[in-house]
């Protein structure tokens, strides 16, 4: 019935499709079809339920067969596993037999051969072949034998001897040790092992067990030995099985030579969860089956209700297809844009067909082949256009469009039918171009093409394209160009230098010429090489101004143009001035400048031009109005147009109201009138008259007059008046020119004179007049202060009394050729007082010539800036030197380094670079206070001078920091040998004491050495390199040097990361603490344990506290360190006790940090307190160099310490200042001798003999003694024979968890 159904589905479908054909060829309608009627419905269901109580029969079937299944592999899996539990149990009792017999062979003839010469030698081979042996013993017949005082293996012994076996196992549950009876070749001899009962793990190997365990039993005295979990043996303290366990054996093996029993012991619930396993699977498999057909019928309903629903949305569907096309008809018609469909499926075969895979294949076919291009793009058909694409092209069908693609021109590389070409090969999803079109018509059109090809290549034979028309924006962009060209022309043509400054960077980004050229150097030349140059170059006097521009231009408006006037150095040595106009051209979003344009105009001559003018300007107005002569003028027309204000003091009138009232008013009688009238007479017609103007300006004109003017007080003051005629630059007439003069004018002149006097006299700086000869001729009193000299000492002298000794012979010569070809001379000159004292001084010396050009005199003015040049020398001072060592501080030497390093590489030389850091300075300076550090600092400064030459720098770099540089070194070979001569220099040096409040103290240094260009060509590599050789060189031992090698930097970074990652264990809390056992000497009772920080990396595994303690210590996390210590100890303590373990002692080792922060003795305090811990149970191990750093804090703090109860220990003693005096005045109890004595210690050498003197000199002192390292039994041994109290080390317990601890050491043993 199923069948029947899907293929009922099947021709219900294909009617479908031939319905939906019919309708897209013929437009043809399909009736809707109508829903079944109830009767046919139910017809429709029975045969479903049919269908359903089948599923259910066939389910109730299959349910049977997996429950008798099921039972069946019970039973048998059950029988299988018993039989490998057997087997297992007989193999691993067989395999510790023989393990057992092999060993004891060995044994027998091992302990034979060695143990008649040496003992010694013979237990040491003994445990190297048992790990675990405790004790050796022989036994033979005359072994005396007493049950009260003889050995607990003594009967075991007996018994041994008696059976003739060749070895034998029993145990002591009292000590928990296995005793291994070996039977010697000798007649009646045995040897007795007292081995550690955890030695089982070398006689048999545990290996995973699946559903059941085995253990180890003593069945002589009913404990279980060891048994297996996992992977592992794990031993249990000689327990007893239990009940239940006995219940759980299914098979024993005894192990011959013993009384063992290997018993396999099956999981209590391992059948049972075998055989749910089984259960559920075929449970599920069961309903798996019933949901699968249960699904099958479920669909097949479905699939029926949705054929009969199918028949009604066909008709819909047509509807569909037919809205659609018409839609798309619409919008292809309609969008706007010119778009077309081209078949391109015609091309790809054709591009198979020709073989044409890749871009080379199609250039190599269109170069073989040219008359075969209009074949290739044939291939290409027109599917459709639209109207606005034949408009476009100026075209009436689509052949038009196809002949225009099927020209028959060759195909060109770049051009748009290459382009679609390999588009087509390569598949491209997406082809975009621009191309130049013509259309039928011939006119030149540019177009934007867009083309999306399918995915799949059966869609090739639709594929759209559309085109736009981009003619007028192209037209632009080349407008756009054209322009940017033609005003690119116009900014190079400029003479001046215009620039864009990028403001973030300080850049210059854009610049039309450079200004180095304007300057005449050329652009290889060093003086311009590096950025800088441009202040490099600038005058000095503008250096300050031009950095206040630079700052004002971070907050320059946007409508204002910033000016400015500076001077840079021409080649030839001369100042050149330069116009600086900038304005701002962008802005950063948030509102800062972000560029810059400006304008560099030389205007040397122009401004040269301006000063001459500007002075001649000023001065002949000063003169005009300051002289006491009245100057008048007038205009061509002879108009009053000017009259200089010397006529008010002179005759009472302001200068405007005699321009507007004339002369006439204020002149006595008729002869200046008559004067005038000639003159104009005279002078009107030849003024207008070019000829006649030429002549009267070449011939000349002046004319003279004396009369009366009446003042404004009504007083005649006798008046001489010259005139002359005013000439343009154009040879114009501007006018008349008169000069009135009181002829009274001497006695002002010689008040004149007096207040010149007076100038002279009391002028802040020194005046000195010469006659032409260079003789002295006057002096002020000035002069007499600065110099010291008298003017009766320097009048007829010449100036050469004040030379100095500063100046080269050159110097006063190119003073008086400056004098004889410019007339004047200013600049900074070293001068020498009557005294001898040599001074600074800012000087101007003038050439006086009269008014025939004759030379007078020379005056100089002069001025002393003696405090000028100190106080710019303090400032510079402040800048570039140290104010502590007086060394090169940073700044100056990265200057240093950088200039060395333009030298060497112009001079193909090699700089050394030392980076020097001093050892052990941070605890004096924090020991002893700032005061003193800073003059050990002073005290390595002036070493460190000595070590260099002259032409080398040292500078301080900060704190305790130094940096050296060697320049000018020849070849490697030499820089090489320069920086070892100067490390080891330095390290010699700093080798002698340094006296520090009256007691010396010894420091060393670490050095880093880099070359260049070897390790670096920037100053900013080579300062890097050379720290981390440095950093280096302190991870070697410290004292010595290490030049830079190229893996330093990932060493560092694996130890900064290192760093970081200590760090984030402390606040993970990743850290943890292992505990190390501590016993008596004599009777190996358990007397403590040292607490011992250890660090899990995740990555690295496990870091040795030699790494990382002494990395926190450089960083600072030490102390931290240390308080997280004592907290998790003490803490730890806590838990064993509130448990009711008893630890007698728990050691914690504390760090120099710790102790010298002051606050140790309230932070055990808290601590103890915290977790309710007796202090007597807590020991504080210090070693000697902590305790003797400042012997009267020390005191304090063990006292505090001692206050609360817990004891003091002198941890590695022997090895640092060992003195007898601290052990008698600190309150010590406890002495550990360091590991280094005792892993070096054998009988009767030296370190057993310094040892014994220390366990001695503790003993007499009644202080405890522990030995620590201790790893052989012979040290061991000569321990408890010199009467040491305690031994820790590898040979008694290594550092364990505290889980571990616990068990091993604290719990009782059953």
């Amino acid at each position: 019935m199923v069948f029947v159904r899907l293929a009922g589905c099947g021709m219900l479908g294909n009617r479908i499709a031939l319905l939906q054909v019919s309708s897209l060829n013929n437009n043809n309608k399909i009736d809707t079809p109508q829903p079944l009627n109830r009767v046919e419905a139910m017809a429709d269901w029975r045969p479903a339920g049919a269908g359903f109580l089948l599923v259910a029969i066939a389910g109730l079937l299959l349910t049977c067969l997996m429950i008798w299944q099921a039972t069946e592999d019970y039973r048998l899996l059950r029988l299988q596993h018993q039989i490998h539990v057997e087997e297992s149990v007989w193999l691993t009792a067989g395999q510790m037999a023989l393990n057992l017999e092999v060993k004891s062979a060995a044994l027998s003839q091992l302990l034979d051969r060695l143990y008649a010469e040496s003992p010694e030698a013979a237990l040491h081979a003994a445990g190297a072949l048992v790990p675990g042996l405790r004790n050796l013993s022989l036994v033979t017949p005359e072994t005396p034998y007493s049950s009260s005082s003889s050995p607990t293996w003594m009967p075991s012994a007996r018994g041994f001897s008696l059976s003739g076996q060749p070895y034998a196992m029993d145990s002591d549950p009292l000590s928990g040790s296995l005793l291994w009876l070996v039977n010697s070749a000798s007649e009646g001899r045995a040897w007795i092992l007292e081995v550690d009962d955890r030695d089982i793990s070398g006689l048999v190997s545990a290996h995973p067990a699946q559903g059941y365990i085995w253990l180890l039993e003593d069945a002589g005295h009913a404990r279980v030995l060891a048994r297996q979990q996992g992977d592992q043996l794990v031993y249990l303290d000689n327990k007893a099985m239990t009940a239940q366990e006995r219940d759980q054996v299914v098979v024993s093996a005894p192990v011959s030579g013993s009384l063992w029993q290997v018993r396999g012991l099956v999981e209590p619930d391992y059948y049972v969860q075998q055989l749910g396993q089984v259960i559920r699977f075929k449970a599920l498999l069961v309903i798996g089956f019933v949901l699968v057909l249960l699904s099958v019928a479920l669909i097949l309903a479905r699939l029926r209700n949705s054929n009969r629903d199918l028949l009604a949305r066909t008709q819909q569907s047509f509807r569909a297809v037919e809205d659609t096309e018409r839609r798309y008809q619409d919008v292809f018609q309609g969008v706007g844009i010119a778009l077309c469909q081209l078949n391109l499926a015609g091309l790809r075969d054709r591009l198979i067909q020709e073989g044409i895979t890749s871009q080379q294949s199609l250039d190599a076919w269109l170069e073989r082949y040219p008359a075969q291009h209009s074949e290739l793009l044939e291939c290409v058909t027109v599917v459709d256009a639209n109207q606005i694409t034949l408009d476009l092209l100026v075209l009436d069908s689509m052949q038009g469009l196809e002949r225009m693609l099927h020209r028959s021109d060759r195909i060109r590389p770049d051009t748009a039918r290459y382009k679609l070409i390999l588009a087509v090969l390569e598949r491209q999803p997406r082809l975009e171009m621009e191309t130049p079109l013509r259309s039928s018509t011939g006119a030149a059109r540019y177009v934007w093409v867009i083309m999306r090809l399918p995915e799949r290549v059966e869609d090739y034979h639709a594929v759209t394209m559309s085109i736009s028309d981009i003619t007028s924006r192209r037209r632009v962009e080349l407008s756009m160009v054209e322009r940017e060209r033609f005003w690119a022309g116009v900014v190079k043509a400029v003479p001046d230098v215009v620039f864009i400054k990028d403001m973030r960077r300080q850049k210059f980004v854009y610049s039309n010429r450079s200004l180095a050229q304007m300057l005449g150097y050329a652009d290889d030349d060093p003086a311009v090489q590096a950025e800088d140059y441009r202040d490099r170059l600038l005058h000095p006097d503008d250096v300050e101004s031009m950095l206040i521009n630079r700052n004002l231009q971070q907050v320059l408006p946007d409508d204002k143009v910033q000016e400015s006037r500076v001077r840079w150095r021409h080649r030839d040595g001369s100042w050149h001035w330069f116009s600086l106009r900038v304005k701002v051209l962008s802005r950063l979003p948030n509102g800062r400048v972000r560029q810059l344009i400006g304008v560099i105009r030389d205007i040397t001559v122009q401004s040269a031009s301006n000063e001459q003018l500007k002075t001649s300007e000023q001065r002949y107005r000063l003169l005009a109005e300051n002289i006491s002569d009245v100057i008048w003028s007038t205009d061509p027309g002879f108009r009053l147009n000017y009259i200089s204000p010397s006529v008010k003091p002179l005759l009472g009138y302001d200068p405007e109201e005699l321009i507007r009232r004339g002369f006439t008013d204020i002149v006595a009688g008729d002869e200046y009138h008559q004067f005038m009238g000639q003159v104009l007479k005279y002078l009107a017609p030849l003024v207008g008259d070019p000829v006649e103007a030429q002549r009267l300006q070449k011939d000349g004109f002046y004319r003279e007059i004396t009369f009366d003017c009446i003042t404004a007080e009504g007083r005649k003051c006798p008046t001489e008046l010259r005139l002359s005629l005013m000439w343009g630059a154009q040879r114009e007439f501007l006018g008349l020119l008169g000069i009135a003069r009181d002829i009274t004018e001497q006695r002002r002149t010689e008040n004149r004179l007096r207040m010149a006097a007076t100038v002279f006299e009391n002028t802040t700086g020194a005046i000195l007049v010469t006659d032409p000869a260079g003789y002295v001729v006057q002096v002020n009193e000035n002069f007499s202060q600065i110099t010291g000299y008298s003017a009766e000492e320097i009048l007829d002298e010449t100036p050469r009394l004040l030379e100095s000794n500063v100046h080269d012979e050159r110097f006063y010569p190119g003073i008086l050729r400056t004098l004889r070809e410019q007339g004047r001379w200013e600049g900074e000159i070293w001068q020498r007082r009557k005294d001898g004292e040599q001074f600074p001084a800012w000087a101007g010396i003038t050439a006086v010539h009269d008014n025939e050009g004759d030379l007078v005199s020379y005056v100089c003015f002069f001025v002393d800036i003696s405090e000028r040049k100190a106080s710019e020398a303090r400032i510079e001072s402040l800048a570039y030197y140290d104010s502590l060592t007086g060394l090169a501080n940073r700044t100056l030497f990265q200057d240093r380094l950088r200039t060395a390093l333009q030298l060497a590489e112009k001079r193909d030389e090699w700089v050394a670079v030392l980076f020097l850091d001093l050892d052990r300075f941070k605890p004096i300076n924090d020991t002893l206070g700032h005061a003193a550090g800073d003059a050990m600092l002073k005290e390595v400064a002036r070493r460190l001078r000595e070590c260099v030459r002259d032409s080398d720098t040292v500078a301080r770099m900060g704190g305790d920091e130094f940096t050296m540089l060697l320049p000018g070194l020849v070849d490697r070979e030499a820089a090489l040998n320069s920086g070892i001569h100067v490390a080891e220099k330095i390290l010699a040096a700093l080798a002698p004491a340094f006296t520090l409040q009256e007691r010396e103290f010894f420091i060393s240094a670490s050095i880093g050495l880099a070359l260049y260009p070897q390790d670096g060509v920037e100053v900013s590599s080579l300062l890097k390199n050379a720290d981390t050789a440095m950093y280096h060189a302190k991870a070697a031992g410290k004292d010595t040097f290490q030049f830079y090698q190229a893996d330093m930097n990932a060493r560092a970074l694996e130890r900064l990361s290192l760093e970081g990652d200590l760090r984030r264990a402390l606040q993970d809390d990743a850290l943890t603490l292992h505990y190390q056992p501590q016993f008596d000497c004599a009777s190996r009772r358990l007397t403590g344990a040292e607490a011992l920080l250890r660090w899990q990396h995740p990555v690295h595994g496990a870091i040795s506290p030699a790494v990382f303690i002494p990395m926190a210590e450089e960083i600072g996390l030490v102390g931290i360190l240390g308080e997280w210590v004592l907290d998790r100890a003490c803490r730890q303590m806590a838990e064993w006790r509130d448990a009711g373990h008893h630890l007698p002692r728990l050691a914690i080792n504390l760090s120099a940090r710790q102790f010298t922060e002051g606050r140790l003795a309230d932070q055990v305090g808290t601590i103890m307190a915290r977790y309710a811990i007796n202090p007597a149970t807590i020991e504080l191990e210090l070693t000697e160099s902590v305790l003797l750093q400042d012997v009267e804090e020390t005191m304090q703090t063990l006292a505090a310490l001692k206050a609360l109860g817990v004891e003091i220990a002198v941890d590695d003693f022997g090895t640092g200042y060992s003195s007898l005096n601290y052990l008698k005045d600190f309150p010590i109890d406890t002495l550990k001798i360091d590991r280094s004595f005792i892993q070096a210690m054998h009988a009767g050498n030296r370190d057993s003999r310094l040892a014994k003197a220390i366990v001695a000199l503790g003993r007499s002192l009644q202080l405890r003694v522990i030995a620590e390292g201790v790893e052989t039994l012979e040290q061991l041994g000569l321990l408890v024979g010199f009467g040491c109290d305690e031994v820790q080390g590898f040979l008694l317990g290594h550092p364990i968890p505290a889980e571990t601890f616990l068990s091993d050491h604290l719990l009782p043993r059953s």
